[in-house]
């Protein structure tokens, strides 16, 4: 290539004149170095320490300013996290309050009654087909000048309308849910209108009579399906309350035992005080006797409050205890469950609610005593309604409410002294969070290392 043909092509003009550029910044740097070396050179080794030892101070500067900010935008990521977190529970939330309360088409009592109106419907949609029911069609068409071959051509498009609208209609009856019951009867009326849409060059219809046995079909097996959801949490319940009856009546049995045993201790310990105190012959020796005495007569005294307590606990099915007790670790702050036991040993009941289901146990802020406490537990759950959590199944007995408005509640329904705790104690909770806690400055140190 020749000398002028590498400068005349305007590639090659371009990149002479990058080349001009990047020369005149390099001999801008060389200069600036040349004076900073200049002055370095001018400098004592005094003054060069001190330049050191300053630019190690802005140095330090802004590794801490760097830890700052990366500690900031730690806290904020959190605080993102904590609010995308919220936002996504409100989204749910605004999700749920959209679909507007179901309302029962047929109110029939128990699951078996739906099971057999379910089955009289689909008997019914089987009997029209069969009759020519379900749809119509022009029995005049004719192909090629023959009406056999017309009607031929009517029925096979009335089973084709009738098998596409039925496994539209299967399918929103297959999946109905709570959620979705409007949605499964605009499907089946649109499926309805497209394929009498399709048949209309025949004249073949659709009945609305069969739509409306296709509508009864979707509502009856939605509500087949509360209803049976219904009868098994019931069910659940009643076991649950049968669970807590043997567990009160094992409870009274084995402190009948007790009682029995001891009764028995007393009154072995009173025959040989008895027998020793007309031995005594001076005072001295009838002194501590009769000391003893005295401590046997009040704890066999005692025994027989234990056991009035225990015929009044089981001839009064009213009576138990009302607890409020908190899991802070698993439902947050402010979230209270509310409820109810008959047992001897309440906290048996709270143990037993705090087990592998909930990663924390549950805290107790009150626990009464109550001769009603069907009574007492119904009031405050009728106070706190409005902040139940789970509005459909009253069996879930959480409750978001503020602890003074329950302690109020309880003294307004209650004679006898109760003792409220406000802070819940968390311990394994709070623990838990104390031991995560160190994790996150380890990190910070290891990437401020890194930045070393």
């Amino acid at each position: 290539m020749a000398f002028s043909d590498y400068w005349n092509g305007p590639t090659h003009r371009r990149r002479a004149d990058d080349l001009d550029i990047q020369l005149t910044d390099l001999q801008a740097r060389y200069a600036q170095l040349q004076a900073f070396t200049g002055k370095i050179g001018a400098m004592d080794a005094l003054e060069i320490q001190k330049l050191i030892e300053r630019e190690k101070g802005r140095l330090a500067t802004v590794r801490k300013e760097i830890q700052g900010a990366e500690h900031d935008v730690a806290a904020l990521a959190q605080r993102s996290s904590d609010l995308l977190g919220q936002i996504l529970v409100c989204e749910e939330t605004l999700l749920l309050e959209s679909f507007a309360l179901y309302e029962p088409k047929f109110k029939l009592n128990a699951s078996h009654e739906y099971k057999s109106r379910l089955d009289g419907v689909r008997e019914r949609q089987k009997a029209m087909i069969k009759n020519g029911g379900a749809a119509t069609g022009n029995m005049d068409w004719a192909v090629n000048g023959s009406k056999t071959q017309g009607r031929k051509l009517v029925n096979d498009m009335i089973k084709l309308v009738i098998r596409s609208f039925n496994n539209e209609a299967d399918f929103c009856v297959d999946n109905v849910k709570f959620n979705n019951v409007e949605l499964g009867e605009k499907r089946i009326l649109k499926s309805f209108e497209a394929c009498n849409r399709l048949g209309k060059v025949m004249n073949v219809e659709l009945s609305r009579k069969y739509l409306s046995l296709k509508l009864d079909e979707l509502h009856l097996a939605h509500e087949f399906q509360l209803k049976k959801q219904e009868e098994k949490e019931e069910a659940k319940r009643a076991r649950e309350e049968l669970r807590e009856q043997q567990k009160l009546e094992q409870e009274i049995r084995a402190a009948r035992e007790k009682i029995a045993k001891e009764r028995k201790h007393f009154a072995t310990a009173l025959r040989d005080l008895q027998a020793r105190l007309e031995k005594a012959e001076t005072e001295e020796e009838r002194a501590p006797l009769l000391a003893k005495l005295a401590e046997v007569e009040a704890g066999r005294a005692e025994l027989e409050s234990e056991e009035k307590l225990i015929d009044y606990r089981e001839q009064n099915a009213k009576a138990g205890y009302v607890y409020v007790i908190s899991n802070v670790g698993a439902f947050g702050t402010g979230i209270y469950k509310i409820g109810m036991t008959r047992r001897l040993e309440p906290m048996e009941r709270i143990d037993e609610l705090g087990d592998a289901s909930v990663p924390f146990w549950f805290d107790v802020h009150a626990m009464v005593f109550s001769d009603n406490a069907p009574a007492l537990e119904a009031k405050l759950h009728e106070r706190f309604a409005a902040g139940r959590l789970n509005k459909v199944n009253g069996r879930k007995e959480f409750f978001r409410a503020n602890i003074a408005e329950i302690e109020s509640v309880i003294r307004e329904n209650y004679d006898a002294a109760v003792e409220v705790v406000y802070e819940a104690p968390a311990e394994q909770y709070r623990e838990s969070l104390r031991i995560a806690m160190p994790a996150a400055p380890s990190q910070q140190s290891e990437r401020s290392a890194a930045i070393s």
